[in-house]
């Protein structure tokens, strides 16, 4: 005689609502597949004469999608950059790193680890355009910035100390040195002449 159709998940979890069972239960539907409905389901069959069981494995897959892509920095010489490229993906994506178009070379300096790139003791030849690549094998992604390595000399001109500055005897004065300065400066601090040291005041 025609079987009763009937199915679930191998794991025992219920059905969520959206399911839908079409032709006398001889189809099964998900609407908005997402990850959770991923997993091993049955299709039980059973008449009179006996009882069958057919059971699929359904996967979910998804290409690489940015989580953190790269953007342009300003990174001081002799310093640290640290560029995180982060991107989601099923099976999880894997990273490669071009700058200026060419395979970004791993040495003492330059390191990749879980598609971050660190880059220590920068100098000016680190300069250029960086590519992030997250791929998987049902997709690939980039994302491109610029770095730029800069070096001065320290500079006042955009943050000069006051010629004068009048306080009430008793009252505490704060004077500030912040040039600008790649990489930072080390400041120190004289008084007519004679260098100051840090006391009780």
């Amino acid at each position: 005689p025609v079987p009763q159709i009937n199915w679930r998940r191998t794991d025992g979890l219920p059905f969520p609502s959206k399911i839908k069972l079409r032709k006398s239960n001889g189809m099964i539907e998900i609407p908005n597949f997402q990850q959770e409905d991923a997993g091993l389901y049955e299709c039980i069959t059973e008449n009179s004469r006996g009882k069958n069981i057919a059971r699929g494995r359904l996967t979910y897959y998804a290409k690489p999608h940015w989580i953190q892509p790269i953007k342009d920095v300003e990174v001081a010489v002799e310093d640290t950059l640290y560029w995180d490229c982060r991107a989601s993906g099923k099976p999880k994506p894997s990273y490669r790193w071009l700058k200026n178009g060419e395979q970004l070379a791993i040495e003492g300096r330059i390191q990749i680890e879980n598609g971050a790139l660190t880059i220590s003791n920068l100098n000016l030849t680190d300069s250029g355009r960086y590519q992030c690549i997250a791929e998987n094998k049902h997709g690939v992604i980039s994302s491109s910035a610029e770095l730029q390595v800069v070096a001065s000399a320290p500079d006042f001109s955009k943050s000069p100390m006051k010629r004068l500055i009048q306080v009430q005897i008793g009252s505490t004065v704060d004077f500030e040195c912040k040039p600008k300065a790649f990489p930072k400066a080390k400041c120190s601090w004289k008084k007519g002449g004679e260098q100051l040291h840090e006391n009780e005041r």
